[in-house]
């Protein structure tokens, strides 16, 4: 069912809607197609936050929570699938979606059929995700199959892209116009409102709050899960610590691998040296940039890097892994350094050489904030998510 004069019923299908750099990035996409005057409703089928589900319901969109589980506890995989498969079919049926966009996260592939099964003409879907560490052969195929039955698949990153596909190009007027049917959509970063925040915020009034003396401060956000490679971050400081005792380390995020980092924290001595921030909103991440001097992501893999990429808005040189994604966000030696995920020695050496010279980080920062703003700004997402959703349509 087409909406009048161009304007089109647009489905978002997600898994979870928790705090999470898939969720930012939905919220943004949501906020781009409203502002255009799409109608909007967002699909979530497992588990979700309140707080994350207002944020989308605010910005005016319609949410679908179907909350179901995602455990097989009693019950058999082929019962749990089949489940997903009715309870999707039938909030598609009643939404009469022009447009159906799924964010490609386990289990990816099912409502790709489902919504192929019931007749919808335009699927796009986004895969946030890449690297030989946590995805195989099998995984491929799968999505490419996934692909094969989308009108577009979209990723956050050429490295990304190429990963899933074996090439890669950014959106625009051309590349649309060629038959290609996958591309990159790079992750936006709310520029304007990251260096409002971070930038005019009275950071020794922050760092007082916190009990900070005047010491650096290092700074890592994220999920505490094994990709993210805090416990590498975690090994490389007590070498840190050496040649700058005073150092901080603030952690900001929760997750499944909290109570296992802080052993490991306690284990190597640093439970002085290291704060345990948990969850914190995006303006509250904002605000903890501004007192950071470094910022650091040194993940195992990742799709983009979105943290990395706010913390360069914010002016600051990045410490990150040389994995897909984020070398396309971190340019090395110029915003900052890429070294060898899961190296904690050469992380260890990055720090201190960026701890031993302000002005070289400094100027990183710069660099990096002035990079933020030419390739991951909120008006060039939503030029290219735009251009995607119009030009790549069946139903225009």
């Amino acid at each position: 069912m087409n909406t009048p004069t161009g304007r089109r019923n647009v489905l978002i299908a997600l898994p979870v809607l928790l705090v999470g750099g898939t969720e930012i990035q939905t919220l943004a996409v949501v906020r781009v197609l409203l502002a255009a005057g799409h109608r909007v409703a967002v699909c979530c089928y497992y588990e979700f936050e309140e707080s994350v589900v207002e944020q989308f319901r605010y910005a005016g969109a319609k949410v679908v929570l179907m909350g179901l589980d995602r455990s097989t506890d009693g019950r058999g995989a082929t019962d749990h699938i089949g489940e997903l498969v009715r309870r999707l079919g039938a909030v598609f049926r009643e939404e009469r979606p022009d447009i159906v966009h799924v964010q490609y996260l386990a289990p990816g592939l099912i409502p790709i059929l489902v919504a192929r099964l019931n007749g919808l003409q335009t699927i796009f879907a986004t895969v946030h995700i890449a690297g030989n560490y946590a995805y195989g052969v099998k995984a491929k195929f799968l999505l490419r199959l996934a692909a094969r039955l989308c009108t577009a698949f979209f990723c956050v990153s050429r490295g990304v892209e190429t990963f899933w596909f074996g090439s890669s190009a950014v959106i625009d007027a051309a590349s649309v116009q060629t038959g290609r049917r996958h591309f990159t959509i790079y992750n936006a970063v709310d520029v304007a409102g990251i260096e409002k925040i971070a930038c005019l915020s009275d950071a020794d009034a922050l760092r007082k709050n916190m009990g900070l003396r005047r010491g650096p401060v290092l700074g890592i956000v994220g999920r505490l899960a094994e990709q993210k490679g805090h416990a590498v971050l975690l090994q490389a400081m007590p070498e840190v610590l050496k040649t700058f005792p005073e150092a901080v380390l603030l952690i900001i995020g929760d997750g499944p691998e909290r109570d296992s980092l802080e052993e490991k924290s306690r284990n190597l001595g640093l439970a002085d040296r290291v704060l345990w921030l948990g969850s914190k909103t995006q303006e509250e991440v904002f605000q903890l940039y501004g007192i950071m001097d470094i910022f650091v992501m040194p993940s195992l893999y990742e799709g983009f890097g979105l943290t990395a990429a706010e913390a360069m808005a914010a002016g600051l040189p990045v410490v990150a892994s040389d994995v897909e994604g984020l070398r396309e966000v971190v340019e090395d030696e110029k915003t900052g350094y890429l070294c060898r995920p899961g190296d904690s020695l050469e992380l260890a050496g990055r720090l201190k050489e960026l701890l031993a010279d302000a002005d070289h980080a400094r100027a990183m920062g710069g660099r990096g904030r002035e990079r933020a703003k030419a390739l991951f700004s909120l008006e060039r997402f939503s030029e290219s998510m735009l251009l995607a959703y119009e030009a790549l349509s069946r139903n225009r």
